[in-house]
């Protein structure tokens, strides 16, 4: 529903341009209904159809939950002549053709296909999987867990993925480096304390979930930051950790000595959830080659992406976020976007996980020479890589390492390592002095601007003629320019009307000068006051231009939405003051209560043999205004305490971890 009240003209083309930039493709994710998604028995994913905007059906959109529950997968297939997807997923109707019904079938297969791949990843990679309460035993577990001169057979898969971490550790010279994952628990960054507030280690400092989101959490004692740091204890190196192929099995011999604390020993720990992720986003991609599919879009997590051709056969547009935008902690909050071609896409922010003790803040990117978190004044990296081979999987190292490199090394690799491989590169810093900078060596015609947040940045690195990339912190805001031109001509058409009143005055004084009764003429004439108020018509005019938005539109509906679904949960009238809420056979129990005008509405459901909630009130009445206020989602309550209350339409809050997603309209 729309707001009757008249959109300014200046709204309008803001909003157009935002959509414009936001949405890579023009095909959108169905409402859901009993033809346009589709879901296994298993419930491990959902298929929902693509239509145009005339409702056509363009394509297939997959989407589950996967390690552990907390990153979200999702891949677009759309619609070409190799791969036709042009009837509903769940529509077996008879007036299909058997070559659509054949299609389907094979759509099903490859979606099975893909959520077993991601599976097994998972299985073999997330170091919390220990063999307990039906989880399998991992390989990275059982590395974690063994003594030092141990030889495992490992899975082809974890090979792979420790081959792609070697080759980037030495690329970066160890600024990705996944065996200092000690230390990354240490800080309080791995699942089992960010996510899951589990304890039990002797290092570990007891807080509470208010505990931690007040006060951050406790920072370590410096023995154990100078254990873990340990160069020996950290090394990466063929010697230390040693890869083996023998009769088509695979090993890896950990050759590293535990860290020792007082009287206890500390095992060598691998995280390879720096390119699990990405490993996963290149294997899909692998599998939508082999069925000849280039037309899709792959998203791991928001942070690692493949990308064939958009859903007409050209280049896909993607936005970066603004990482000092409290929306961009879940993915909101778009400052730019880019174009490009079939590529593969990693980003990594300091801005998703951290916490502040005494003014510092810590972030889960941890630079292993100084054994804390990195602290090079990098908020964001985005790399824009080329579409063969592995590079999802590296790209996610890359983002890492840049991040720990800081400002000159990444320069330094602009001409170096990213040249040599093709690679675009766009890092979000802020320097010592509070300067929110861009270090780049893209194209700045390349991007186009989504948020006005974009004009706080200074664009800080300069193109040679020589083609070298040199750092130029003294670089103007690229809006300087823009503002200093409308403020000129402010200022110069202030001097012409004040000229023209000025001789106009002067004329008149001349004119009563020489007229005999000069005395008895009035110092204000009808030709006067018109002047003068045309002037203060004209100043209005400008005032309302500049700093008005046309009226500020008002709320008419709240959604709540399924996001693995798209089906809407709950919906709120505003003018009528009444609500819906949807019966569903996917678990939900949804419960609404009014009183002194508020409306509180809790949504829970069983993960996992875990019983989770969210909690959003309407506040009603003049102060219109939706907010989550309370949510049982794991360790955090990111949706409650990074989103500020909505009071204006397309609005949104997002509950990762319990899957849902409050819009206004």
């Amino acid at each position: 529903m729309k707001s009757a009240k008249t959109i300014s003209i200046t709204f309008i083309l803001a909003l157009l341009l935002f959509i414009l930039s936001f949405a890579p493709v023009a095909a959108s994710a169905a409402s859901a209904s009993d033809k346009s998604y589709y879901r296994p028995s298993h419930g491990g994913y959902t298929l929902v159809t693509l239509t145009t905007s005339d409702g056509k059906p363009t394509g297939v959109r997959y989407s589950g939950y996967y390690f552990g529950g907390d990153i979200v997968v999702t891949a677009d297939i759309y619609s070409s002549a190799a791969f036709a997807v042009d009837f509903y997923i769940n529509d077996d109707m008879p007036n299909y053709t058997q070559t659509q019904r054949e299609q389907r079938l094979r759509i099903i297969r490859l979606a099975e296909s893909v959520h077993n791949y991601i599976n097994e990843a998972d299985s073999l990679a997330n170091t919390q999987y220990d063999g307990v309460n039906g989880r399998p035993l991992s390989d990275v577990y059982r590395y974690n867990s063994a003594a030092v001169g141990t030889k495992l057979a490992v899975d082809k898969m974890t090979y792979d993925m420790l081959l792609v971490a070697k080759e980037m550790y030495r690329d970066t010279n160890g600024a990705f480096n996944p065996a200092v994952y000690r230390l990354v628990d240490l800080w309080g960054f791995s699942s089992r304390i960010y996510s899951n507030g589990n304890f039990g280690l002797p290092y570990d400092r007891q807080v509470t979930a208010e505990e931690f989101w007040d006060n951050g959490y406790p920072l370590p004692e410096q023995k154990y930051v100078d254990a873990f740091s340990s160069a020996s204890f950290t090394d990466f190196s063929d010697q230390s950790v040693t890869l083996s192929a023998e009769d088509g099995k695979y090993y890896v011999t950990k050759n590293v000595r535990p860290a020792v604390v007082g009287s206890e020993s500390y095992e060598q720990w691998l995280d390879l959830g720096g390119i699990a992720k990405g490993y996963v986003a290149d294997g899909i991609k692998a599998m939508f080659s082999d069925e000849h599919i280039d037309r899709y879009n792959v998203d791991v997590g928001s942070s690692s992406m493949v990308f064939g051709l958009n859903y007409n056969g050209g280049d896909n547009v993607m936005t970066i976020p603004d990482p000092f935008d409290p929306k961009s902690v879940l993915g909101l909050g778009a400052m730019v976007s880019a174009r490009f071609g079939k590529s593969s896409v990693s980003t990594s922010g300091q801005y998703i996980r951290k916490y502040t003790v005494d003014g510092v803040e810590y972030s889960h990117i941890i630079d292993g020479s100084t054994g804390a978190p990195a602290q090079t004044g990098v908020k964001l990296v985005t790399v824009i890589a080329p579409d063969d081979g592995t590079w999802a999987g590296k790209g996610d190292c890359l983002t890492t390492a840049l991040t720990v490199m800081g400002r000159e090394k990444i320069v330094e690799f602009m001409n170096g390592y990213l040249k040599d491989n093709g690679i675009d590169v766009f890092v979000l810093y802020q320097a010592v002095d509070g300067s929110k900078q861009i270090l780049s060596n893209m194209d700045q015609s390349a991007l186009t601007k989504v948020s006005d947040n974009y004009d706080d940045y200074v664009w800080s690195v300069d193109k040679t003629e020589d083609g070298a990339f040199v750092y130029n912190g003294q670089a103007k805001l690229a809006s300087d320019l823009t503002w200093l031109v409308i403020t000129l001509g402010v200022l110069v058409g202030l001097c012409v009307v004040g000229v023209i009143v000025y001789y106009y005055i002067r004329g008149r004084r001349s004119a009563i000068d020489n007229v005999k009764y000069a005395r008895r003429d009035k110092p204000f004439k009808m030709g006067d006051i018109v002047i003068y108020v045309s002037v203060a018509l004209v100043i209005a005019v400008l005032f309302l231009a500049f700093f008005t938005d046309g009226g500020e539109e008002k709320i008419t509906v709240v959604k709540v939405i399924d996001m693995q679904t798209q089906e809407v949960l709950f919906a709120y009238n505003v003018a009528r003051d009444d609500y819906v809420i949807n019966a569903n056979e996917r678990g939900w129990e949804i419960a609404a209560d009014k009183a002194n005008g508020k409306l509180t509405v809790t949504f829970s459901k069983d993960f996992g043999g875990d019983r989770r909630f969210d909690e959003m009130t309407i506040t009603t009445g003049g102060d219109f205004s939706v907010k989550m206020t309370n949510s049982v989602c794991g360790f955090h309550q990111e949706c409650v305490k990074n989103f500020p209350a909505i009071t204006r339409p397309n609005g949104s809050i997002v509950c990762s971890p319990n899957r849902l997603k409050i819009i206004t309209e």
